[in-house]
């Protein structure tokens, strides 16, 4: 039986980032970080996006994800310039969606909706994001399709209208608490909770952990709360959760064991500018992670775990 592949479609972008720690440029984008978050457990993660000719970082895509489909395009690649205060609260100063803004249902081809893949679609307009599925879904309705979703696309009414319709024809929709209030127009998260209808539900609530609900229960899975006291980087860790939930969920069917998993990588991402800490790590399983992490800690002179990912690296 050949292996699922999970086939991530969205942006892929490059970004200026500013923080404490000094400013970098690196790629970015929240197709890229999701696959990133998934290739800790699994090999067969595709890319389906647009990028222009200035991107410079196509070997790296194409070596990371064989067989991503990436079209260039003359216009420039998207653009996130990013600033952070001190206590890591993002300002978008620049946002130019450039060549993203030109990524069509088209660009996914084909043969690669198959019965045993599995689809996420990172943040794009809601409109677009419900073509991709009808796409997908169309051509066998039992596929796996994930989404997640952004601010900006929650500020206009019309749009929550077609996110909330979107959570009923998608297998899992993934946002955060913010998020999740402000797309029920609730004034609490446990109204919005309650509100929201969705096949599965996943709330993410930062070092807390994540809601899940499924079949109308709700479970509140808590994380190992404050891993990283001192990040250097905190940009993409959402989506590299996201990801690692997907592979981890893809492996074992188990929702906490993927929550936790989920949380440990995006911790360690958050360790070093970009994906830099997470780029080679590899595992077999999510108990491996756990494993992976404890060892770390012990190896670095009886460190506690909340000590070993919080130093300054």
């Amino acid at each position: 039986m050949k292996k699922p592949e999970l086939v991530v479609i969205g942006h892929l972008s490059i970004d200026h980032v500013k923080n404490k720690w000094g400013e970098n440029v690196q790629p970015g984008g929240a197709a890229l970080y999701t696959s990133l978050g998934a290739k800790v457990l699994m090999d067969e993660v595709r890319i389906v996006s647009v990028v222009g000719k200035d991107y410079g970082y196509l070997d790296l895509v194409y070596s990371n994800f064989p067989g991503s489909i990436i079209r260039r395009v003359n216009l420039p690649s998207t653009f996130f310039k990013i600033s952070y205060d001190e206590k890591f609260k993002a300002k978008y100063e620049d946002v130019k969606l450039g060549a993203g803004a030109l990524l069509r249902v088209d660009d996914l081809p084909s043969h690669l909706i198959k019965k045993e893949n599995l689809f996420h679609i990172a943040p794009l307009s809601p409109k677009k994001a419900e073509r991709f599925i009808d796409k997908i879904k169309s051509r066998f309705s039992s596929i796996w399709v994930s989404m997640t979703t952004s601010p900006d696309y929650i500020e206009k009414s019309g749009n929550r209208k077609i996110l909330r319709r979107l959570m009923n024809k998608v297998d899992l929709f993934v946002v955060n608490d913010y998020e999740a209030v402000a797309l029920a127009e609730a004034e609490s998260l446990i109204s919005a909770v309650n509100s929201l209808k969705a096949k599965r539900l996943a709330v993410t609530l930062g070092p807390i952990g994540a809601i899940l609900v499924e079949n109308g229960k709700i479970q509140m899975i808590p994380a190992l709360s404050g891993l990283t006291l001192n990040p250097k980087d905190t940009t993409g860790a959402g989506d590299t959760w996201c990801g690692c939930l997907l592979a981890s969920y893809i492996k074992t069917g188990d929702w906490t064991k993927s929550v936790v998993s989920a949380c440990l990588i995006s911790a360690i991402k958050c360790l070093g500018w970009g994906f830099e800490k997470i780029k080679k790590l590899r595992f077999r399983n999510p108990d491996d992670i756990v494993i992976h992490v404890l060892n770390l800690s012990q190896n670095a002179g009886q460190l506690t775990l909340e000590e070993f990912l919080s130093r300054d690296v």
